[in-house]
């Protein structure tokens, strides 16, 4: 289990963003985080990846805290999806997925293992037909699938996604969302990511926590806490929640902000 405990941090000469955090994520679920712009969700993110240090309270895997762990330690329990990736033009799909084996080998011994698990994870992201091919050849939800593939080949315990689908078109979005679902059931992983479309959250996760200013306003099940009351609040929108066959969806009633009093 991942927790945060009285976490607090404000980079240099700007106010504290995240103040006193205090929260325990389920484990072997899928936990989106949801706010709006400056909510402190990206910060929250890179705290929970060591990307950031908090100044106060500390992140803890299994009661241990993160910064306790060796780089690599960390790594062979946590993997990370950015949102932006490094450019690799030149070099080939496969190459790059045998990175995610790094924590585990160095590059001298790297070739010396089975790779059994990568296979299966290139033909469980359908990437067969491009593991030849370079990076740069491929479309932006292809790269995506990659870096995926990249993560999941360094077999973590902890899957961290920082908006998985932002620049997407709407295949790529439902395609990874339906892989990262399927990927979750079957190797028992636990997963966190930052989520924009709520829609998609009330879907795709089993948790949720909702952040405005750099607080925790509440968290839980997503169908409990993205409701209409909580979501004009946080968000300064009206929606309704509809009852569809595939689940509840929110609609946006209004299609300009509420202004205030």
């Amino acid at each position: 289990m991942i927790s945060v405990k009285e976490v607090s941090f404000q980079y240099d000469h700007q106010p504290r963003l995240i103040d006193n955090l205090n929260f325990s994520l389920p484990s072997k679920k899928i936990t989106a985080i949801v706010g709006p712009n400056g909510s402190g969700k990206t910060t929250l993110l890179k705290l929970l990846m060591r990307s950031l240090k908090p100044e106060e309270g500390e992140v803890t895997i299994a009661g241990q805290s993160i910064w306790n762990l060796s780089a690599k330690e960390f790594a062979q329990q946590v993997a990370v999806v950015h949102q932006h990736n490094p450019l690799y033009d030149v070099i080939k799909v496969g190459e790059l997925i045998d990175f995610g084996q790094l924590p585990y080998h160095d590059l001298l011994t790297s070739a010396d293992r089975s790779d059994q698990g990568k296979d299966a994870i290139i033909q469980q992201l359908g990437l067969t037909e491009l593991v030849d091919r370079p990076m740069g050849s491929l479309s932006g939800g292809q790269q995506q699938l990659v870096w995926l593939a990249t993560a999941l080949n360094q077999s973590p315990q902890i899957l961290v996604l920082d908006e998985p689908t932002t620049y997407l078109d709407l295949y790529y979005q439902v395609k990874l969302m339906h892989l990262i679902q399927k990927i979750q059931k079957t190797q028992q992983l636990t997963i966190i990511m930052i989520l924009h479309d709520l829609n998609q959250v009330l879907h795709y996760a089993d948790w949720c926590l909702l952040l405005k200013d750099g607080q925790l306003i509440d968290q839980g099940l997503p169908k409990e806490i993205l409701t209409p009351k909580q979501i004009q609040a946080t968000f300064n929108l009206a929606t309704d929640m509809i009852n569809m066959p595939q689940g509840v969806q929110l609609y946006i009633k209004n299609e300009q902000p509420l202004m205030g009093d």
